[in-house]
Parts: structure tokens; sequence; C-alpha cells
């Protein structure tokens, strides 16, 4: 009841912050800059919570966020009568200190929660958690980041902060590079921290598992233009497909390019893969693309969306090479917050329709799915192996999503997503021929 309560109080506090506020919060919070504070005149106590002056060029600054959730099934994973909801709520606080220009300390305390639900995800609960804790230091373009913090490189495809669950990824670790204001290169090594449920019991570091590589970013003058190359190499003891469970090392070559020409955006991507499971090799790749088209109408918008995707599967379990691709540490909620198909032995097409109008959007989407090979799995979201292969069928299914948003202000924001998935003739086949429905509410406030 208390948890309910909380929750109220931030819905409240949320409705009752101005509209007007100069505020601008990212996705990960580390990012945040209320600079401007320290020349604004009359700061209210919320601004004073924001920015707590501590010498010319010394600030403390507070937040967080609330995300409540409630989510329902209806056939889940396409299994007649598996119907079910339930409440979730994900509760951060961080503390931002700053001195002078070069030097950041953050620290982030999450708590994720979770009623109801039987069979619980690793991605359901944490329910105390030091999510992020870092040091960081800039100085005339070059910067270093030390500690525990949450990752996301270029389109999110391959690591990313795992948005879309109840429980984000986090990693300990450094990275260090240059950047200015078109162009950024940093080299990383970074170790996944493994979450466990309950309260400041997630596993220290161990090495079985861990990123590293290059990252680089060139944009144009005018940013019109971008490119990023990038080496990425993850080792881990456990991988997890259809040919089997062994250790993995795998090396990723990948080239982005993405901008716009007026009102017409695009971001393509490839990916090529090579390295060592267990006795045998690695050969994988993925091809990407979205395209974007906005027409403007009066102070309103409409947004036309293409996304299509060839990822590879195992050509053949049997045999010495594993060509099953592995987004690594994507983004969650890959095709929508349904989740039941991940970036793994996967064809797509993915067209959407967007319309923005003042704080509010309606978006449509369809989604028809392959698997690339008919002698692999359809993994999951989190690149678990979630329905196996036991017949030679390509088509997975349809799907239909639509969405509402509203934000009511800066601070606080209301969402109703909802999916439909009519099964192909691989899930018929698997004997999985119930239609699924998911729905989830979402209500959010970022302070």
């Amino acid at each position: 009841m208390r948890k309910f309560q909380f929750i109220g109080s931030c819905l409240i506090f949320g409705f009752q912050l101005s509209i007007n506020a100069q505020y601008n919060f990212g996705l990960l919070r580390q990012s945040d800059d209320v600079s401007f504070l320290k020349k604004k005149e009359d700061k209210t106590t919320y601004d004073n919570f924001k920015y707590v002056s501590l010498g010319e060029r010394t600030y403390l600054s507070f937040g967080g966020s609330n995300r409540f959730q409630y989510e329902y099934f209806d056939n889940q994973n396409f299994v007649n009568g598996d119907t079910d909801g339930w409440p979730l709520n994900r509760a951060m606080l961080h503390a931002d200190f700053r001195f002078g220009n070069n030097w950041q300390v953050y620290a982030e305390l999450a708590s994720s929660t979770i009623f109801s639900k039987e069979n619980l995800s690793p991605v359901d609960r944490d329910e105390f958690a030091l999510s992020q804790a870092f040091v960081a230091f800039r100085s005339k373009g070059w910067f270093a980041h030390l500690g525990r913090e949450a990752l996301r490189y270029g389109s999110r495809r391959l690591v990313a902060p795992n948005e879309g669950p109840n429980v984000r990824r986090y990693f300990d670790g450094i990275r260090t590079g240059y950047s200015k204001t078109h162009f950024s290169l940093e080299a990383l090594y970074y170790q996944p921290v493994a979450v466990v449920p309950y309260g400041f019991d997630n596993e220290a570091l161990d090495g079985d598992e861990y990123l590293t590589g290059v990252y680089g970013t060139f944009e144009n003058n005018k940013k019109t233009f971008g490119l990023d190359a990038y080496y990425l190499f993850q080792k881990q003891a456990r991988g997890v497909y259809e040919a089997g469970i062994s250790e993995e090392h795998r090396s990723s070559f990948g080239l982005r390019h993405f901008g716009n020409i007026g009102n017409f955006f695009f971001d393509n991507e490839g990916v090529f893969q090579w390295g060592a499971f267990g006795n045998g090799n690695i050969q994988a790749w993925t091809l990407s693309t979205k395209l974007n088209y906005i027409i403007p109408v009066g102070e309103n918008r409409w947004d036309f969306e293409l996304k299509a995707e060839i990822i590879t599967g195992d050509d053949d379990p049997t045999d010495n090479e594993l060509n099953a691709f592995n987004a690594l540490y994507p983004r969650g909620a890959y095709f929508g917050r349904v989740a039941q198909f991940g970036p793994s032995n996967l064809i797509d097409i993915h067209p959407a329709v967007t319309y923005f109008m003042g704080n509010w959007f309606f978006n449509f989407d369809y989604v028809s799915f392959w698997r690339e090979s008919t002698q692999d799995a359809v993994y999951g979201a989190g690149l678990n192996l979630a329905f196996p292969d036991v017949n030679d069928a390509s088509f997975i299914g349809h799907q239909f999503g639509a969405v509402i948003n509203w934000q009511v202000n800066t601070f606080f924001t209301l969402e109703l997503e909802s999916n439909y998935i009519l099964p192909g003739d691989f899930l018929k086949e698997s004997s999985l021929d119930n239609k699924l429905l998911h729905i989830v509410f979402t209500s959010e406030l970022k302070f």
C-alpha cells in the first residue's frame, strides 16, 4: 500500500510542476545539464533541489524518476488460457556532483519491483541496487569514465541500457577517448553486472563475461550526415543457441550511416561477426535500414517510417560453424513492449506511422517476421532460445501495434500501448496457434 501511495504522490507532484520549465531530461540522467540555473534569479524550491551551489564552478544536483506500469497478456507465449496481468514499478534516485569544468561524480540507486507475476524473468525484479556509480574527467576534448554505468552507443542495436524492461542493464568498467562537436573516438572495457533480484546483492566482477572495443562517430558541420565505425569484442562463458551451449568469443565490426536530406531521415547499419564458439568458429552478420519521412501539418506533423532487417541464424546446428547473430546487449522491447521476438535469426519488415499533435502522439505499426534460417530457433528479446526449431516453416507471424502517448508536461508522461500477434506457419506447426494480445499502461515521472 505504501508503494502505491508513493506513486500517487509522484503523479500529483508531476502535475504541479511547471510545463514551461527549461529542464530537459535525457534517457541517461548523467547527461542532464542544469547549469542554466546558476544565473537564474528567484529560484523555486525545486530549482534549489536541482542546483545546490557549492562554489563558483561547483554544484550538486539531485533527481530521479518513477515509472509505473500495468502489463496484461492474453495467451502469453501463444498458449491458450495463459492470461494474466501484473503491476511493475521502477524508482530511481541520483546525485550528480560537478566540480569545476572537468570532474563529475555520479551515483544512482534503483528499485525495480513487480507484483503477482508467477514466472519472473531476470529483467522483472531487482529490489534495491546501486545501478550507477562512476567518476568522469573531461579536459580539452579528452575524457575518461571509471565505475558502474549504463551505456548506449549509436542506434542502440548492440549496446543499450535495456530501457523497455523493468530492470535496466548496467556495466562495471572504464572508457576513455576524445570527443568534439563533430567527432568522437573512444575505447572501452566493461563487464555486465549480473542482476540478483533482492537488495544490494548483484554479482561483482568475475571476468567470465566482458565487452571491449573501440567506437568512433563522425558528423558533418550541419549534422545532416553521420558515420559510426566500431569494433567490439565480447567474451561470455555460456552462449546458448540451438546448436548448443559453450564458451563464446565473438568479434563484431560495424558501420552505421545516418542523417537527413530535408524531411527525409535515414539510419542504415551493417555488422559482420566472427570468432569461436566452443571448438567451432563463428560467421554471422546483419543488415538493417530505417527510413523516415516527415510531413508538417501546421504545428503538428506526420512521421512515416519503414524499418527492415536481415539477421542471420545458424545454417546447420550439426556443423562446426555458428551463423547465429549475437546482438550483444541490445535495447529492450526491440519490436514493441510485447517483446516476443529478439534480434537473431530473423527477417522483418516494419512500417509505421506516427501523428504528433501538441503534447500527444499516436503511433500505429505492423511487423512481419520470418526465420532467416529454417535450421535455427526463434530467439527472445533477451537473446534466449524462446521457440526451438521443430519444423521447416519460415514465417513466424504478423504483429499489429498501437501507442497513445501524452506528455503532460516536461516531467510527466502517460502512455498506453497494445500489440496483437497472429501466429504464422512456424508457430502453428509448433502447436502454438493462439493469437496473443498484450497491453501495457505506463506512467512516468522524471524530476
